[in-house]
Formats: C-alpha cells, sequence, structure tokens
C-alpha cells in the first residue's frame, strides 16, 4: 500500500511555488518506480527548520507526470495520474482513504492510499 500526499514545492529554475504528489514509501512496483524520482527536499524558508521531535525526510519520492516524464506532476493534474494508476491495476484504496480522513489522527495533505 502507497500514500499520496501533496507537497509545495519550490521550483528554482521557474522561480514559482507548485503543489507536487509524492509517495510513501518507496516505490517498488516497476509502474510506480517509471513515474517517480527522488528529490532533496528544499526548505522553503529560512524560518521554517525541521524538529527533532518529528523530523521529516530530506528527500522525497516525487510523482512525475506520466504524459511528460521530465516534469514533476502537479495536484491539479492528478486524473493523469490516476488514469496512469488504473491503466497498471492500481486501485485507490476509499477505506482507509475515508478512515483517515474522518479520523482524529490527520496525514497532513494526504490525497489517498493506493494498493495493487
Amino acid at each position: 500500500m502507497y500514500q499520496l500526499t501533496s507537497e509545495v514545492w519550490l521550483d528554482q529554475q521557474n522561480q514559482c511555488y507548485k503543489k507536487v504528489i509524492v509517495i510513501t514509501p518507496p516505490p517498488t512496483d516497476p509502474a510506480l518506480v517509471a513515474i517517480t524520482t527522488l528529490r532533496p527536499r528544499v526548505r522553503l524558508s529560512t524560518f521554517k527548520v525541521p524538529s527533532p521531535c518529528c523530523p521529516k525526510n530530506n528527500c522525497l519520492y516525487v510523482i512525475m507526470n506520466p504524459t511528460n516524464p521530465c516534469e514533476m506532476l502537479c495536484v491539479e493534474d492528478l486524473v493523469l495520474l490516476f488514469s496512469y494508476l488504473a491503466n497498471h491495476s492500481f486501485t485507490v484504496n476509499t477505506n482507509i482513504t475515508k478512515m483517515m480522513f474522518k479520523s482524529d489522527v490527520q496525514l497532513k495533505n494526504l490525497i489517498c492510499f493506493i494498493t495493487k
């Protein structure tokens, strides 16, 4: 099972912020490996420092655009990802996704959970 979340990403080349899609744990399925890339986490602000109580990974597995593999997939293009996942026999685990949305334990920026 994989968790998809959104993450604000600073595109330093175009000098803008994008909301990209991140997958955890690191993908092992070949269809997912084909559309992910490991990127270092860029600190968005000098005032945001990692907390030793809840440390964040230094790197993120970012989903790339299945139709343009050189480009990170933004949340606005989520339909491309769901189409790609459906074509590769993945499904959204709606039971766990709904449970987490209703839970007191909130997963920040959760999109959904997927399984194969």
